[in-house]
């Protein structure tokens, strides 16, 4: 293909209606703009999964978290450093972008026409267009006003966008272009005041120390219902949260929240016992998918305990759990109870309430253990006790905690 001849000066007066350059139409110039957009941002999105992941897991913890802010940041840089990288690599082997390609569009050098666009021309066209769209698109309104279209990337780099097409733009009318000037030049004036404004409260509540930090740890929590779990975390807080889950001591948010969290920071370790919880609340179809996923492995403890809970559950699926969770615990003594092995329900839930945790939430279960106990006492036959078990020692113990008679 041959360019027209574009080493005429570009500046002159009375906007002048050049037949000699084909202008790429601003219409065009927009729908390139979106297609590049659907075609850059899946490839971006899955270059920075992993640390988008790792930002909404830490303002999942903490709101206010210093390493949620400075994640975002970084989450910032590299979505503008991609699509610098992206855009300039187009430019450099193709002379556009492939929405650009897909219109029928090129980017060339002007005012001195060159056979190809240097990397340093794309490297600067692509950081100035990004440096624009920071300032919310303010910039590209030049397109508007501009004879040949160029804005401010254009011209930095020494580029002009021109068509393949026949028919090309001739340019704005001159009221256009005063207008878009005037806007613009407004535009920059209410930036630049909310600039001045926010940089006087900054430098503010920096001399009235706004943002001095606080001394001491703080405790992060996700679910403000579950007190006392400084110190856990990934599965063993998810165990704890199950645990009181089943006890009526949080609700289904709260739980549902721990189950997020817990597969966002730690999926690996995390994952069986978030999707048990996820099972426990969700119902029908969705509940059914979940167990399948819990039960990828059929042998697996967590697949025990998703068996048990369903519907025809039985003692042989809970025996299989791991006997290390809380949760596998608190459903073995339940069954205990059930079967009226109430000494065995005791020992399983003292051994529980040593959780500080699980301490307050286990009370009204050893309460009724213990008076279950007391009752099967005065009805022979009734109940399966060991014969080493000592009912009279629970039920003195029980006495002693609550000083009855």
């Amino acid at each position: 293909m041959v360019f027209p001849d574009l080493s005429a000066p570009e500046v002159k007066p009375h906007y002048p209606k050049s037949s000699s350059v084909p202008v790429a139409f601003v219409a065009d110039r927009f729908i390139a703009l979106i297609l590049d957009f659907l075609i850059f941002s899946p490839i971006i999105s899955l270059l920075i999964a992993g640390l988008v992941r790792q930002t909404k897991t830490f303002f999942l913890l903490d709101i206010q978290s210093a390493e949620g802010v400075v994640a975002a940041g970084l989450v910032c840089a590299c979505i503008i450093m991609l699509v610098i990288f992206l855009q300039s690599v187009f430019l450099y082997f193709w002379q556009a972008t492939p929405g650009q390609i897909f219109m029928q569009l090129r980017v060339i050098s002007y005012p001195i026409y060159q056979p190809r666009l240097t990397y340093a021309q794309c490297l600067i066209r692509s950081m100035c267009w990004s440096f624009g769209v920071l300032l919310l698109a303010i910039p590209f309104l030049e397109i508007l006003s501009h004879p040949f279209r160029r804005a401010f990337p254009d011209r930095a780099a020494d580029t002009l966008v021109i068509t393949l097409k026949k028919q090309h733009d001739d340019g704005p009318m001159p009221i256009e272009s005063r207008f878009i000037s005037s806007w613009m030049r407004m535009s920059f004036l209410f930036l630049a005041l909310f600039g001045v404004l926010g940089f006087m409260k900054a430098y503010h509540g920096l001399y009235t120390g706004a943002y001095k930090s606080t001394t001491g740890k703080i405790a992060v929590s996700v679910c403000r219902e579950i007190k006392g779990t400084d110190g856990l975390d990934g599965n063993a807080r998810l165990d704890t949260a199950l645990s009181l889950f089943l006890l009526n001591e949080i609700s289904g948010e709260c739980l549902e929240k721990e189950a997020e969290v817990a597969l966002w920071g730690d999926p690996v370790s995390s994952q069986p016992l978030a999707y048990l919880a996820k099972y426990l609340l969700a119902d029908g179809k969705v509940q059914e998918e979940y167990f399948a996923k819990v039960c990828e492995d059929s042998s697996s403890t967590t697949c025990a305990l998703a068996r048990y809970m369903a519907e025809g559950g039985g003692s042989e699926d809970l025996e299989m759990a791991d006997s290390g969770l809380l949760v596998t615990q608190f459903l073995k003594s339940e069954d205990m109870f059930a079967a009226q092995d109430y000494v065995g329900s005791l020992k399983t839930i003292s051994k529980m309430q040593k959780n500080p945790v699980l301490k307050t939430a286990l009370e009204k279960r050893y309460v009724r253990s213990v008076w279950a106990l007391r009752d099967s006492e005065f009805t022979p036959n009734k109940g399966r006790m060991p014969a080493s078990a000592d009912p009279d020692t629970w039920i003195d113990d029980f006495k002693e905690r609550y000083e009855v008679p």
